[in-house]
């Protein structure tokens, strides 16, 4: 399965210019099977984005990307009820008590990891490969990821339509929901890819 799990839409995140049913559409359209919303410290709905899912007969996946002390964080399985998170330990602290997951984002991006050995464990890995980032970062992403628990995880941070789809998760097995998707996480058995410029 091949998931694109960093994606922007209107109204959700102001800095994008997609809105969801578009989203959607361009990510059936260039071999996605599905997407994870991961808006800018903002949830989606549970119940409006299992309405996107039913009508447009797409996998939406729920994430968040959010603003830490530490630099961007996309988490997963946290659940719409989390409010947003500054602090990445506070964000540690939530994600270890719902069983959700926290990856940086983007993280050879700003060129200054903010990350020390103290904190390193708030992460399962990076964000391998971005969409939106050089070759030189992603290549420099996929080297930090060795050292985490996990693999890194791949995503087109998509905020047009030209973004979606440059970049995904591939997964050895299936994701239905977002609890499937923290399992696959958790499993290991996925790889970042890029798909194309």
């Amino acid at each position: 399965m091949l998931i694109d799990l960093h994606c922007h839409t209107l109204p959700l995140s102001q800095c994008s210019s997609l809105r969801a049913e578009e989203l959607v559409d361009l990510a059936r359209e260039r071999g996605l099977d599905g997407i994870c919303l991961t808006e800018h410290d903002a949830f989606w709905d549970d119940e409006e984005r299992a309405e996107l899912a039913r009508r447009t007969g797409f996998l939406v996946l729920g994430g968040v990307e959010l603003t830490t002390n530490m630099g961007h964080v996309l988490a997963y399985g946290l659940g719409s009820g989390t409010s947003a998170l500054a602090d990445a330990a506070s964000a540690f602290a939530a994600a270890r008590s719902c069983g959700g997951l926290l990856f940086l984002a983007h993280p050879a991006r700003d060129g200054l990891l903010r990350v020390n050995r103290e904190t390193v464990e708030y992460f399962e890995s990076v964000e391998a490969v971005n969409g939106s980032d050089s070759r030189l970062q992603n290549l420099a992403a996929t080297g930090l990821a060795h050292g985490f628990r996990l693999p890194g995880i791949g995503g087109s941070d998509a905020h047009t339509p030209a973004e979606v789809g440059r970049a995904a998760t591939r997964f050895a097995m299936p994701v239905t929901d977002d609890a499937s998707l923290v399992a696959a996480l958790k499993s290991g058995s996925y790889e970042a890819v890029h798909l194309r410029d």
